[in-house]
């Protein structure tokens, strides 16, 4: 009998989870998806799917299973050094920022303003130097350097600045090639990269149904090369899905298994991360809200299928928020997001750090992600039942009469207590010595600190030179021009 009890989450019953499973393989062997690539409809022709109407592909429900069976239930990703970092299988949580946010707000200023290529290297470092952060996306979108090579530079800046697992955005399969080739020459080579990934590719359908020449290319690419991608719905529930959570659900597994299925048939056995999105849009200001309860349902149940019936492991959302600021409801709304997708077991769970619906980074957010998932870490550890901690011993010999505080029981158990970084614990008076910091400026100094004492073992700089051939020799339109970064 286990010592411990530990917090648990059930959602959805079997029968319910196979319920969901059916209609998606109806959708796929009625209505299909419009497959906008030539070499993924000749692989779902030769795997006998028909097409009809030129690119509209359905698919046997049999092809399905096959797909689900062939792929592997975890991908593990492996630090910068080469050591594996995230076993993304069972209910292990790890969690990161996330990508592409047009605006930042300045750790200097505390004004919103454009995002900068800094802004990727620093959140990066940042993100390497914090305990609970597992993983680093970019965070920013920079807008200093010529927009087709975002992110190239963006790769760039981020493995410079970090020996974390790194989770990418490519804009078009040039770009990934790219990518993945700086990703090859860091790790020592194909095989190298093949064998221990560094880095797991951000793919997305478009909803509702459709899948693009330019996603499909990069997903047949990564399928090809074995290396690991999530093909993620991000649905708008009411807009580009159903505006239900179950009919969202539905709509979101079958365009996420036709990406299983095309890996599947490029390359048998290619890693695969199952998730989806379907945050329903607020019809009074029109805003795609990111913390919405629908969303979260959405986010447990298809983590749940990746776990229950399909075997996979699951993509999730973080520590994010629909606030403008890293404010009160930027810390509730993260916090429940952070707890929700523990209990729901996603494996790799990204946004943490976002403000204002995906449009705003902020330093100080993200710190607040990592002290809170620090706590919800604790929280999942659950309860120890052992003689030991049911204390009857210390009870016994304490009675009514004394007190715990020296005794051998707590000087053995006191250091277990969860202890803040930087939330505060002091009395009011303590708190005022020290100068009445609010949160936000408590959290800002903190991130100053760390981003002044925080250091990342450089890159050979033959390797440094290989990585900035390789974005130097992007073919570019003879008009583009260029920001130097150096």
């Amino acid at each position: 009998m286990s010592t411990t009890a530990l917090p648990t989450f059930r959602l959805l019953a079997d029968a319910q989870l196979r319920d969901l499973h059916l209609a998606a393989l109806e959708v796929l062997a009625t209505v299909g998806g419009r497959i906008y690539d030539e070499e993924a409809l000749e692989l779902l022709r030769g795997a006998g799917c028909p097409v009809a109407d030129g690119n509209r592909a359905t698919i046997p429900a049999a092809l399905v299973e096959d797909a689900l069976a062939s792929a592997p239930d975890r991908i593990v990703l492996h630090r910068r050094d080469g050591a594996p970092a995230l076993y993304l299988e069972g209910n292990n949580a790890y969690f990161g920022t996330g990508s592409d946010l047009p605006n930042t707000i300045d750790l200097e200023t505390g004004e919103r303003r454009l995002s900068l290529l800094s802004d990727v290297e620093r959140m990066a470092r940042l993100t390497d130097a914090l305990p609970n952060m597992d993983f680093v996306m970019s965070m920013a979108l920079p807008s200093d350097v010529t927009p087709d090579l975002t992110d190239r530079y963006a790769y760039r800046a981020m493995v410079t600045n970090t020996l974390k697992p790194i989770v990418y955005t490519a804009w078009d399969v040039e770009g990934a090639r790219d990518i993945i080739a700086m990703a090859e020459t860091v790790a020592g080579g194909e095989e190298a990269l093949r064998q221990a990934p560094t880095l797991l590719a951000y793919l997305e359908p478009s909803s509702p149904l459709k899948h693009s020449q330019t996603a499909l290319q990069k997903l047949l690419f990564l399928a090809g090369k074995g290396l690991p991608y999530v093909y993620s719905p991000g649905a708008i529930s009411g807009a580009t899905a159903p505006a239900t959570v179950a009919g969202s659900l539905v709509q979101c597994a079958a365009e996420a298994l036709i990406g299983l299925v095309l890996g599947q048939l490029k390359r048998r056995g290619s890693p695969f991360l199952w998730g989806s999105s379907a945050a329903p849009l607020d019809m009074r200001t029109m805003v795609n809200a990111y913390v919405a309860p629908e969303d979260m349902l959405h986010n447990t149940a298809m983590a749940e299928l990746a776990h229950r019936l399909y075997n996979l492991p699951a993509w999730g959302f973080g520590f994010c928020s629909d606030s403008k600021r890293p404010d009160i409801q930027a810390g509730a709304e993260g916090a429940i997001w952070a707890t929700v997708a523990m209990l729901a077991g996603n494996n790799l769970v990204h946004d943490c750090g976002y403000l204002e619906s995906g449009l705003t980074a902020s330093s100080e957010m993200l710190l607040a992600a990592d002290e809170s998932i620090s706590l919800v870490r604790r929280f999942m550890r659950g309860i120890d039942l052992t003689p030991d901690s049911l204390a009857l011993d210390a009870i016994k010999a304490t009675g009514p009469d004394a007190h715990y505080l020296d005794g051998d029981h707590t000087l053995r158990h006191y250091r277990d207590f969860w202890q803040p970084r930087w939330f505060d614990h002091q009395t009011h008076d303590s708190w005022a010595a020290k100068g009445a910091l609010g949160g936000e400026e408590r959290l800002r100094q903190a991130a100053k600190r760390i981003m002044a004492e925080h250091t990342v073992a450089p890159l050979p700089d033959d390797v440094l030179a290989r990585l900035d051939t390789i974005i130097r020799g992007t073919r570019m339109d003879a008009n583009t021009t260029r920001i130097d970064t150096d």
